[in-house]
């Protein structure tokens, strides 16, 4: 068990490196919470973050998502299986399907998760949000945990230029993309969430639980189940998924074997550097891609590029990302539009190396969402998005 003051150290010395506005951040292990917090709810006042304080947890909500849908729904069911997983090849923002060069492809669809949130509350004769409250959140006792925006929040924060940054507003979460990013939550319920999923009492059987931490696909040298990404943490076989959305980045990581969980939950849109060091610091990064049997993805190391490979301009409706190739080097600026609050986010340029399995990473990939490959001729998978090339 990581000591109160170890991650607490390591929660205040990421957040002086990266000059996130507010943290907050908990491990559980042996059955134990330890928490700490930094920073304050909004800049500009001195209200402080606690470890007790809510923040929007974005696409964490997914695996709460599919958790609520595998508590209505059989496990059976093979098109909630593609929603859940991303490979029902539509658009991440829309329902409408991805260009006919991406089908078939791990592709990240919001749209996916809404489909499976409608047919959710059809199979439990009962709205959505009541649906999620009755059948999940309650039987976990999750009370500081909804989509109702709760008293004293962490606010959310783009950052503009290299360090500074400004408060955003959002007036309300769209209904309607709910089930892939809406819920609002705490350290302590999330990890009681976290625990569950490591075996604990509570709403989903154990084969519930099981398929949805079974590989439905393979994208960026992880595995994709059903709201859980299934990656290596050096050598130990670790769940976890990101949130980023309205100026807050999260991220939930579990180790079952160890039957240990990380929760960090920031109030800005460029969290997700501090996100990385308590990963690192905390020994839980995601170890090197491993290529499935039977499968020769482009393995760039020690291969020269060139334009011709993969450099170029990828886009796919309000995501655009911008390749270039030295040597056996990318360099990447990605641009997208925040679905919420309709800010326009310019990412910073940034050097990609390879990482094994024809996966390359920025930040030595680390997070999966610091990861990019080229799975097909002509599409490039950025930001998880599998975005095609633009001629």
């Amino acid at each position: 068990m990581v000591p109160a003051f170890e991650l607490e150290e390591i929660v205040r010395d990421a957040r002086a490196r990266t000059g996130v506005p507010g943290v907050a951040a908990g491990i559980l292990a042996d059955g134990r919470v330890v928490s700490a917090a930094e920073g304050v709810l909004e800049l500009g006042r001195e209200d402080a973050v606690r470890a007790d304080t809510p923040f929007r947890i974005a696409s964490i909500s997914k695996p709460f998502t599919a958790s609520l849908a595998l508590s209505c729904l059989p496990l059976g069911h093979a098109q909630l299986r593609a929603w859940l997983s991303h490979t029902a090849g539509l658009r991440s923002e829309r329902a409408e399907q991805l260009p006919e060069a991406a089908q078939g492809l791990f592709s990240y669809s919001n749209a996916g998760y809404w489909a499976a949130g409608e047919a959710s509350a059809a199979a439990c004769g009962m709205p959505f949000d009541q649906a999620m409250r009755e059948r999940i959140l309650e039987p976990l006792r999750l009370g500081a945990t909804g989509y109702d925006e709760p008293p004293a929040p962490a606010r959310g924060h783009v950052q503009e230029g290299e360090t500074e940054h400004r408060a955003v507003s959002v007036d309300s979460y769209p209904a309607a993309r709910r089930p892939s990013g809406g819920l609002w939550s705490t350290v302590e319920d999330v990890l009681r969430f976290a625990a569950h999923h490591l075996g604990g009492r509570g709403p989903l059987s154990e084969a519930a639980r099981a398929a949805m931490r079974e590989p439905q696909s393979h994208a960026l040298g992880a595995g994709y189940g059903l709201g859980w990404w299934i990656r290596d943490a050096g050598g130990r076989a670790a769940l976890d998924h990101e949130g980023s959305v309205a100026g807050y980045q999260s991220i939930l990581l579990l180790v079952p074997e160890e039957q240990v969980a990380l929760v960090v939950l920031t109030n800005s849109w460029r969290g997700s550097g501090l996100v990385r060091r308590v990963v690192e610091q905390l020994g839980l990064a995601a170890g090197p891609p491993v290529s499935r049997p039977g499968v020769r993805p482009r393995d760039a190391s020690g291969l020269e590029l060139t334009e011709y490979d993969v450099a170029g301009r990828y886009s796919l409706d309000d995501a655009e990302a911008h390749v270039e190739a030295s040597g056996n080097e990318l360099y990447v600026q990605e641009t997208e539009l925040d679905p919420v609050t309709g800010t326009p986010i310019a990412g910073p340029r940034l050097r990609a190396r390879p990482i094994g399995g024809g996966v390359y990473g920025y930040a030595g990939g680390g997070l999966l969402s610091h990861r990019l490959d080229f799975p097909r001729a002509g599409i490039g998978r950025i930001g998880w998005l599998a975005m095609p090339l633009q001629t």
